[in-house]
């Protein structure tokens, strides 16, 4: 049964309190590099930090030893929030960059004011090229690092509609696009320049499907990646409104473009799998959102301003966030290794791995779940952060719960000396809060140490990277 106006309005706001944020390009010699480079390794862009207090008074003495990004998807114009990352791990707020593109005030299906994804902003080449999406215009920036600061070099179409999330890997760039449902690749110059890559376009499954939605129906993307060899993109996607979750993946070529009869779709073990990283030797980590129970298996939806419908009564308790792993073989089949452990949180959304690989933080952006009741730990903090062990073949032990200021916890982010973590709180309500970044000192056993909450930043602050 279709929604009404007062009941899809109410759902929404329902969306916004329970499902938060998770279910919720290079000419001919810069191939050459890309050549070149095959061996390197893929870093994605989920990184950052943020200071309290000190953002605007200066830093008290040490120096220097990085930069952090955010952006503000502002709707009038987007921008990219550039802190300077000091030895300490505090961050000292800088100027704030135009990218030249918009954000969204509210992002389809659900209508979250962030950018509901992993991965909406990359670095690449030592941390001195950064790119970022631009959900609110289908385009996608290039900045680059100068003497002066955060320059924006180039801007182009990403190939379909609201990019979400990218992902680089020598000179080639791709973006996920969500409701497109679509995928496109970038050459990438040293300077940041973008030129679209022949044969790189892929439509994955329908975001929107047309009446009752069959079972294993695909949904809502929610990031893509490289392998660690560069040989495979993968793209999660969130089974909405379908109770079965997916994980794409497509070989790619020498040239950067992809072999689509390669291309295979793997059940996840979750209906909702989200943010996700590889270990050193390939194996994939996945946040899993949690199933929701409260939505018919197979309902006739209408589409109020191109919207997916909340189902009329949603317990976020529903939404028990968990981990898994998978190994990914050659020809792009995943196999799992662990399967649902556990967050001790609600709808387990980001997930960043350590540097050292022997542990991976996972956000669980609705807190943590009470044993009875209505939803009350939405946006308090509380078991905001669970730490895992990554053991041999990529096994996932949870270790442990972290708390976090007022918010709903979402993007990560881990310095490049592996010392910290930072982790973005936009303000989506309730209760009342400030968006702000988390910073934590990673130690040897993979417990962490609180060092700051952030400065107030922008209520619609999104994406993290750190150099």
């Amino acid at each position: 049964m279709g929604l009404g106006r007062h009941a899809v309005r109410t759902a929404r706001m329902l969306g916004l309190l329970a499902v938060s944020a998770a279910v919720l390009l290079l000419p001919a010699s810069a191939l050459a590099h890309h050549n070149a480079n095959a061996k390197g390794h893929h870093h994605r862009g989920h990184h950052q930090d943020s200071h309290h207090g000190k953002n605007h008074d200066g830093h008290h003495g040490d120096s220097a030893v990085g930069a952090v990004y955010t952006t503000t998807n502002d709707p009038s114009g987007n921008g990219v929030i550039v802190f300077t990352r000091h030895q300490d791990g505090t961050l000292t707020q800088g100027p704030t960059v135009p990218t030249g593109g918009t954000g969204i005030a509210a992002q389809p299906p659900f209508g979250f004011p962030i950018v509901d994804s992993s991965g909406s902003m990359a670095l690449a080449k030592n941390g001195r090229l950064l790119f970022v999406v631009n959900d609110g215009d289908n385009t996608i920036s290039s900045l680059r690092t100068t003497g002066q600061g955060l320059k924006l070099v180039d801007r182009v179409s990403s190939g379909g509609v609201l990019p979400v999330s990218l992902t680089t890997y020598g000179h080639l760039l791709y973006v996920v696009n969500e409701q497109s449902s679509t995928i496109a690749g970038y050459y990438f110059s040293d300077s940041g320049h973008l030129s679209s890559i022949p044969g790189s376009s892929q439509l994955i499954s329908p975001l929107f499907p047309s009446g009752p939605a069959p079972p294993n129906a695909g949904g809502v993307a929610a990031q893509i990646s490289f392998s660690p060899d560069g040989h495979q993109l993968v793209v999660t996607e969130r089974g909405v409104p379908s109770t079965v979750g997916a994980i794409d993946t497509f070989a790619v070529n020498p040239n950067g473009s992809l072999t689509l009869e390669q291309a295979d779709r793997s059940a996840s073990v979750d209906a909702n799998p989200f943010g996700f990283a590889f270990t050193s030797s390939g194996t994939l980590l996945v946040s899993n959102v949690g199933k929701v129970i409260g939505i018919p298996q197979n309902p006739v939806f209408d589409y109020p301003a191109g919207t997916l419908p909340i189902p009329q009564i949603l317990d976020a308790a529903e939404f028990t966030g968990s981990a898994s792993s998978y190994s990914l073989s050659g020809n792009g089949t995943l196999t799992p290794v662990s399967t649902t452990v556990l967050s001790g949180g609600r709808g387990a959304c980001w997930l960043v791995l350590s540097k050292d690989g022997k542990f991976a933080f996972v956000t669980n952006t609705l807190s943590t779940a009470p044993i009875l009741g209505p939803p009350n730990g939405i946006g308090t903090g509380a078991g905001g952060l669970t730490t895992y062990r990554v053991g041999s073949g990529g096994t996932l032990t949870r270790i442990g719960q972290t708390d976090l200021g007022a918010g709903s916890p979402t993007d990560e982010a881990i310095s490049s000396d592996g010392k910290f973590l930072y982790v973005a709180d936009p303000n989506v309500p309730p209760p009342p809060a400030t968006s702000h970044i988390d910073v934590f000192a990673i130690n040897g056993d993979g417990s962490l140490t609180a060092i700051t909450q952030g400065a107030t930043l922008p209520t619609l602050i999104s994406g993290l990277a750190a150099n």
